[in-house]
C-alpha cells in the first residue's frame, strides 16, 4: 500500500507542475538547471509533465488493484517501473552530458521512480539496476557531436537561424543572442546600421518571426545546439560573439566588448579605438572544449536562464525578433 501512496503523492506533485505550466507557462523551478533543461528539449515541458502525471497515476491504480489480491496488476506495475527507470537514465545522462546542469525538480521525479523500484523487491532491484547501468554505459560510449573533423562548425551551422553575407576577407561572426535580451537587441541594431562582416545569428531559444535586412532565414535551426555549446564553453550570459579570424577564433562576451569589436573590424576604416576588455583566443578549427577564460560584465549582458530586468529594455521596438 505504501507504493500506491508514494505514486499518488508523486502524481499530485507532477500534476501541480503541469497545471502551473498550463496557466502561466512556468512551473516550480528551484534553480537555473530547470530552465536550462527546459530550453533544450524538443517537446514542450508541459507534455513531459502530462506524461509523468499519467505514469504515476497508472502506477497508483495498478498498485491499488494489486493490493486487493490480483497479482497480475503488480506485475504490470513492475514492468512500467522498469520502463520509467530506463527513461530516467536517459534524462539523467541528458542533464549531465548535454545540458551541463541538473534540474532539482527532475531529480525529485527520478528519486520517486527509484524509490518505487526499491520497494518492489530484490528481483525488481536487480532488473532495474541492470537496465539502468546498461543504458548509461551505452549513452556514455556515444559521441553526440558532428565528429572530430569540423564538429564545431557543424554544430554552429545547425544552430543558425539566419545568415548575413559580408565582404571577403572580413572575420566571420557567430552572434549568440535571445529576443528577451536588451543588450542583444542593441548589438543587432548596430549590425543593421553598418556592417561588412558575414554574420550567422545563433539564438539560444526559439525566435518566432525573426527578420534582419539582407539576411537569409534558415527555418530548420536548432537553438538547443547553441545553448549546449555555450554551456560547454562555461559561458553563462549573452550576447556572446564568436569571431573566426585568420589563424584564430575570438570569443567575446558582453555588449560593450562586442560593440567595440564591430567598430574596429566590421565597419569602414576610420579613427576608432581598438576594442578593449578580456577575450579568449583559441586556434582555428578548435573544437571549443577548453574552458572559457574571459570575464563578463553584469551590466551589459543577460543570463542564459534568467531574463534581464524589464527596466533595462530599450524603448525602441525589438530588433532581435519581430513579435508583431
Amino acid at each position: 500500500m505504501i507504493r500506491a501512496i508514494i505514486a499518488f503523492v508523486a502524481s499530485l506533485g507532477v500534476g501541480v507542475q503541469a497545471y502551473l505550466m498550463f496557466i502561466g507557462g512556468k512551473g516550480i523551478c528551484l534553480d537555473d538547471g530547470c530552465a536550462i533543461v527546459e530550453q533544450l528539449t524538443r517537446v514542450p515541458p508541459l507534455y513531459f509533465n502530462i506524461a509523468g502525471l499519467l505514469f504515476f497515476q497508472a502506477l497508483f491504480w495498478l498498485f491499488l488493484w494489486g493490493h486487493k489480491g490480483a497479482g497480475h496488476w503488480h506485475r504490470l506495475a513492475r514492468l512500467l517501473l522498469l520502463a520509467g527507470l530506463v527513461a530516467e537514465a536517459v534524462l539523467l545522462f541528458f542533464q549531465y552530458a548535454i545540458a551541463g546542469s541538473f534540474c532539482s525538480y527532475c531529480l525529485a521525479v527520478f528519486a520517486a521512480v527509484v524509490l518505487l523500484n526499491l520497494l518492489s523487491g530484490p528481483r525488481q532491484i536487480f532488473r532495474g539496476t541492470v537496465l539502468f547501468v546498461a543504458v548509461l554505459l551505452t549513452l556514455f560510449s556515444l559521441r553526440f557531436t558532428g565528429g572530430p573533423a569540423g564538429g564545431s562548425a557543424l554544430t554552429l551551422a545547425a544552430g543558425t537561424i539566419a545568415v548575413l553575407p559580408g565582404e571577403e576577407g572580413r572575420p566571420t561572426l557567430h552572434l549568440f543572442f535571445s529576443a528577451a535580451c536588451p543588450h542583444c537587441e542593441k548589438v543587432i541594431e548596430t549590425l543593421q546600421e553598418e556592417n561588412f562582416c558575414p554574420v550567422r545569428f545563433n539564438p539560444v531559444e526559439p525566435v518566432p518571426g525573426f527578420s534582419f535586412p539582407g539576411a537569409t532565414f534558415l527555418p530548420e535551426y536548432q537553438p538547443e545546439v547553441n545553448l549546449s555549446l555555450l554551456k560547454t564553453l562555461a559561458i553563462g550570459d549573452i550576447p556572446t560573439l564568436i569571431a573566426d579570424e585568420a589563424g584564430q577564433t575570438l570569443v567575446l562576451r558582453g555588449e560593450q566588448r562586442i560593440q567595440k569589436y564591430l567598430a574596429a573590424n566590421c565597419r569602414r576604416p576610420k579613427a576608432v579605438d581598438q576594442y578593449h576588455g578580456s577575450s579568449s583566443a583559441v586556434p582555428a578549427g578548435s573544437s571549443f572544449t577548453l574552458p572559457f577564460l574571459g570575464g563578463g560584465s553584469d551590466q551589459d549582458a543577460c543570463g542564459l536562464a534568467v531574463d534581464c530586468p524589464e527596466e533595462e529594455a530599450p524603448e525602441a521596438d525589438s530588433a532581435a525578433g519581430n513579435r508583431e
